[in-house]
């Protein structure tokens, strides 16, 4: 894991078509706009390409991104004919009249729009219509958004001025492509939702049609120490200071979620950066993640850059990558965790690192994180794999669909950091159907990747297999059972005094054996699109 994520897939042609009509749209709103027919945009390549070297010298860094991103994409000659063929051109683009006549009659609507005052609140008017409020600006100044409007946002739209961004329960908040919600340092993003009522953020695309990275996901940036100076978020311009995360802060707080769902996100929103469903970076212990799910995600499902934010409950579904990711020193806490990956897709449910750069710099990323379940559905899935100096506490873990090593020590350091306690497991319970009688395997010659430290020898003795501990339902990705089928043992063992912890959870796994209710119920869903 650096800095800098993997190339993102192609585009399909709807998100194709999309992408576009989001690049003429904020082109349009420029004060000095460049004159663009969409129509020619979807089918004359010269005409497409000299206006994506006319906006990447704007001095715009989203409209730069964007057309940097469109200019690097494959695109058909005539875009417009596959459109049109599949549906996915808006009927406002359908042409009824020859051009010149089309031309002359939007030119009397527009007049009379002016004339009436309506053109210049169009989006006041489309709000009126529809319900639907169009987020195309920064917000600088406190915000609440409410429950009986939906929220389309239709460009990178940051948070910033120290404004706190308000959302009441039963909000949807809809990202259009080369969309995202970035809450800058200083400002806070309080979104509470209720059990019956989640704040919902998803794909502006139909139900159906919905695809990981329809839109680029929600991004919290705090004052918190970081072991990287000048930390930038993945997905902003490095020229962009609203992107820079990190500081000496230690009792911040980037605002609070609660009962809140993040869909379908994680678009390339840079070159070769992709956002997650839910970037932490630099938020401190003041800030409050719980009951959170992060849905389809096309990159990591959440990744923590440094800070020392917890979060309990938290499930985790279908991420492209990896499930939670970690690096820059993070120091949180976890507690109620659910990580489910996907046949098909998918890489490790936890990456771990210290620092790209350097493996003893500090802080250390150092996560306590206990009660986890964490469910493989592909031979090559790797529960854990923890690398570049990272330490951490971890405890009370069920395994389930994982072979042989499911947890990779990766790392020089790993004897010292176990030594030291630093780097510390206890209480493993692993799914017996889809483990050997000894899940671990030797590392040897060129598979050896941590000086010599044998997992076997160490994780062993804390393993317990258990046959038919997690039925089949739990890797089922549209209707999933998480419960343990049967006990699974019991540790008193915490890591540290600290009141956020639930102490009655003794048990291995994210869920209690006995509910009858697990408590990832009634607030989630997991559709397919």
């Amino acid at each position: 894991m650096t800095l800098i994520a993997s190339p993102a897939q192609p585009a399909s042609k709807s998100n194709l078509v999309g992408l576009l009509w989001t690049f003429r749209e904020r082109l349009a709103a420029k004060p000095h706009q460049l004159d663009t027919d969409f129509e020619r945009l979807l089918s004359e390549p010269d005409y497409r390409n000299d206006l994506f070297d006319r906006a990447r010298a704007m001095e715009d860094p989203g409209i730069q991104n964007l057309a940097h991103r469109l200019a690097r994409t494959e695109m058909p000659d005539s875009l417009l004919a596959d459109a049109r063929q599949q549906g996915l051109l808006p009927k406002a683009f359908q042409p009824v009249l020859a051009r010149p006549w089309r031309r002359l009659l939007l030119a009397l609507l527009a007049f009379a729009l002016v004339a009436t005052g309506v053109y210049s609140q169009w989006e006041r008017l489309l709000e009126t219509l529809t319900g639907t409020v169009v987020v195309a600006t920064d917000i600088d100044t406190d915000t609440r958004w409410r429950a009986d409007r939906t929220y389309r946002l239709d460009s990178d739209v940051f948070v910033h001025n120290d404004a706190v961004l308000r959302i009441a329960p039963g909000t949807v908040i809809k990202g259009r492509p080369g969309s995202s919600l970035v809450i800058a340092r200083g400002s806070q993003l309080v979104a509470e939702g209720t059990r019956s009522a989640p704040i919902v953020f998803t794909s502006a695309q139909p139900v159906g049609q919905r695809e990981r990275g329809d839109w680029g996901g929600v991004v919290l940036l705090g004052d918190d120490r970081t072991n990287e100076a000048f930390a930038r978020v993945e997905g902003v311009d490095v020229r962009d200071i609203r992107g820079h995360f990190g500081g000496q802060e230690r009792n911040g707080s980037c605002g609070s979620l609660r009962f809140v769902r993040i869909e379908y996100a994680g678009y390339e929103a840079f070159v070769d950066n992709e956002l997650n469903g839910l970037t932490v970076a630099g938020c401190g212990p003041q800030t409050t993640l719980e009951y959170l799910q992060i849905h389809k995600a096309l990159d990591d499902g959440i990744e923590f850059f440094g800070g020392s934010a917890n979060v309990r409950h938290l499930l985790i579904t279908g991420a492209r990558d990896d499930s939670l990711d970690w690096d820059l020193g993070w120091n949180g806490k976890v507690q109620f965790l659910i990580a489910q990956q996907h046949p098909n897709v998918g890489d490790r449910a936890f990456e771990g690192d210290n620092s790209p750069e350097r493996d003893n710099a500090r802080p250390r990323s150092e996560p306590q994180i206990s009660n986890i379940t964490l469910v493989g559905t592909a031979p090559d899935h790797t529960a854990m794999v923890l690398r570049s100096g990272t330490a951490g506490q971890f405890s009370r873990i069920l395994l389930s669909g994982y072979g042989n090593n499911p947890i990779d020590l990766r790392d020089p350091l790993t004897e010292s950091l176990v030594r030291q306690e630093a780097l510390r497991f206890t209480h493993l319970a692993i799914d017996g159907e889809s483990a050997a009688t000894s899940p671990w395997r030797p590392e040897t010659g060129d598979g050896d990747n941590d000086a010599g430290f044998a997992e076997p020898d160490y994780f062993n003795p804390i393993s317990q297999v258990i046959p038919g501990l997690l039925g089949n339902q739990a890797s089922n990705p549209v209707a999933p059972d998480f419960r343990p089928r049967q006990p699974t043992g019991s540790s008193t063992d915490w890591p540290d005094n600290d009141p956020f912890w639930d102490r009655t959870a003794t048990y291995a796994g994210a869920v209690n054996p006995a509910a009858t209710t697990p408590w990832y119920l009634g607030w989630t869903d997991f559709s397919e699109h």
